[in-house]
């Protein structure tokens, strides 16, 4: 007797061993692949016409590829967060939203299916950038320290770039009109390196340094130069409770539709029109790129006072590059001040060095923000204001 259930009990083992299995296997088939994203048929979907030739393709690029590397949680995503993937219209997000508050979260991105206004191709679009999680997960990857330490969302960049060709730029010096002219002082080699850990809602952290070509290498601490000619450095936390973002070094801020503050991707003409009319209102973000004028650098904070109020507060300190003359007049009101600033961020020749973070730039300032229950509504208020160490005076014209 004591032998047949033995017997009895390994069989019924083995059948739920099989049953586990099978199960297991069943739930992995239900799970959608995600495939790489084809990123060169996506930009010129989007983004077709760019509205500024300092916006180069990389950092399209590279926004689409962050997305993929820490895809947007569908279950809870905002709004702002859903406009900010440049991916859906104002319909279809409505749709989702909608959809996610009647029939709850999401158990599967083949419920896409079923949310009105996605077909195929909208849904095959996104699906490299977005994910379904009914958990946090951060909560059971440990303290902070911890989960930088363990993280698999590691970027190293390395490039060196070279025109084979000598360019006149790096030729010897000649004289025109009795005057030398003008040549780079540094080689023609362009380096960059930068680094970036990174999960998302919860934490990014990262530094960035580049020399472009004909920028000279140099070490001089007084002047601002350590080896290359631009770094840069963030540490940004999400998702503290009632603090809804930490970003300390360089970050940018998007408030309301970029009047005052929209330091981070616009698009251009493309095909969807209304991501060429609407900005994405997505407050503090880490800034990682390598614009040398488009960020902030210093502390911000966002801080959620009710369910439907939150506030952000700012302050950024930094040198940045313009053209500084002498008052040639003595009964001038400044005795120096800046005629124009410069954004190219080449630092090549002497003029330009000269020009380099010669002007101090302090900018400060808060907004407030309010959204209504259903999402529908958004309002909000921001202040900001701008302080340089020398008076800036332009021409007088419009």
């Amino acid at each position: 007797m004591a032998k047949r259930l033995t017997s009895l009990a390994a069989r019924f083992a083995k059948l739920e061993l099989g049953v586990t299995l099978l199960c297991a296997l069943s739930a992995r088939a239900q799970e959608l692949p995600r495939r790489a994203p084809d990123l060169d048929r996506l930009t010129q979907e989007l983004f077709a016409e760019i509205q500024s030739d300092q916006v180069p393709y990389e950092d399209l690029y590279e926004t689409l590829l962050q997305y993929y590397q820490t895809p947007v949680n569908l279950n809870t995503a905002s709004r702002e967060e859903l406009r900010a993937l440049l991916l859906l219209s104002e319909t279809q997000i409505t749709s989702l939203l909608k959809h996610r508050e009647a029939t709850g979260l999401l158990l599967s991105l083949y419920e896409l299916q079923a949310v009105p206004g996605w077909d195929l191709r909208a849904i095959y679009r996104v699906l490299p950038f977005v994910t379904v999680q009914t958990a946090d997960a951060n909560r059971a990857r440990g303290p902070l320290w911890q989960r930088i330490k363990n993280e698999e969302n590691n970027a190293l960049f390395l490039r060196y770039e070279r025109v084979l060709q000598q360019r006149k730029g790096y030729s010897a010096v000649d004289t025109f009109q009795g005057r030398p002219t003008l040549r780079y002082l540094g080689s023609p080699d362009k380096l960059l390196v930068r680094y970036r850990v990174s999960h998302a809602h919860d934490f990014s952290l990262g530094f960035a340094a580049e020399k472009d070509a004909g920028e000279p290498l140099a070490w001089q601490p007084g002047r601002g130069r350590f080896g290359a000619d631009y770094w840069s450095a963030h540490f940004f936390l999400q998702e503290r409770g009632r603090w809804k973002a930490l970003a300390l070094g360089d970050y940018q801020l998007q408030f309301g539709q970029g009047l005052l503050l929209s330091s981070g991707l616009a698009v251009g003409k493309g095909a969807e029109t209304i991501t060429t009319l609407r900005r994405s209102s997505v407050g503090v973000r880490p800034y990682s790129a390598l614009l040398e004028n488009t960020f902030f650098r210093g502390a911000a904070a966002t801080y959620q006072l009710t369910p439907r109020w939150e506030a952000t507060a700012f302050a950024s300190h930094k040198n940045i590059d313009a053209n500084l003359q002498q008052a040639a007049d003595s009964l001038a009101q400044f005795d120096e001040f800046g005629t124009s600033l410069l954004y190219t961020g080449f630092h090549r020749t002497a003029t330009e060095l000269t020009n380099r973070h010669n002007l101090a730039e302090t900018v400060g300032g808060g907004n407030l923000g309010y959204l209504s229950a259903d999402g529908n509504l958004a309002l909000g208020g921001t202040a900001v204001a701008t302080h340089y160490g020398t008076p800036l005076l332009r021409r007088n014209e419009p």
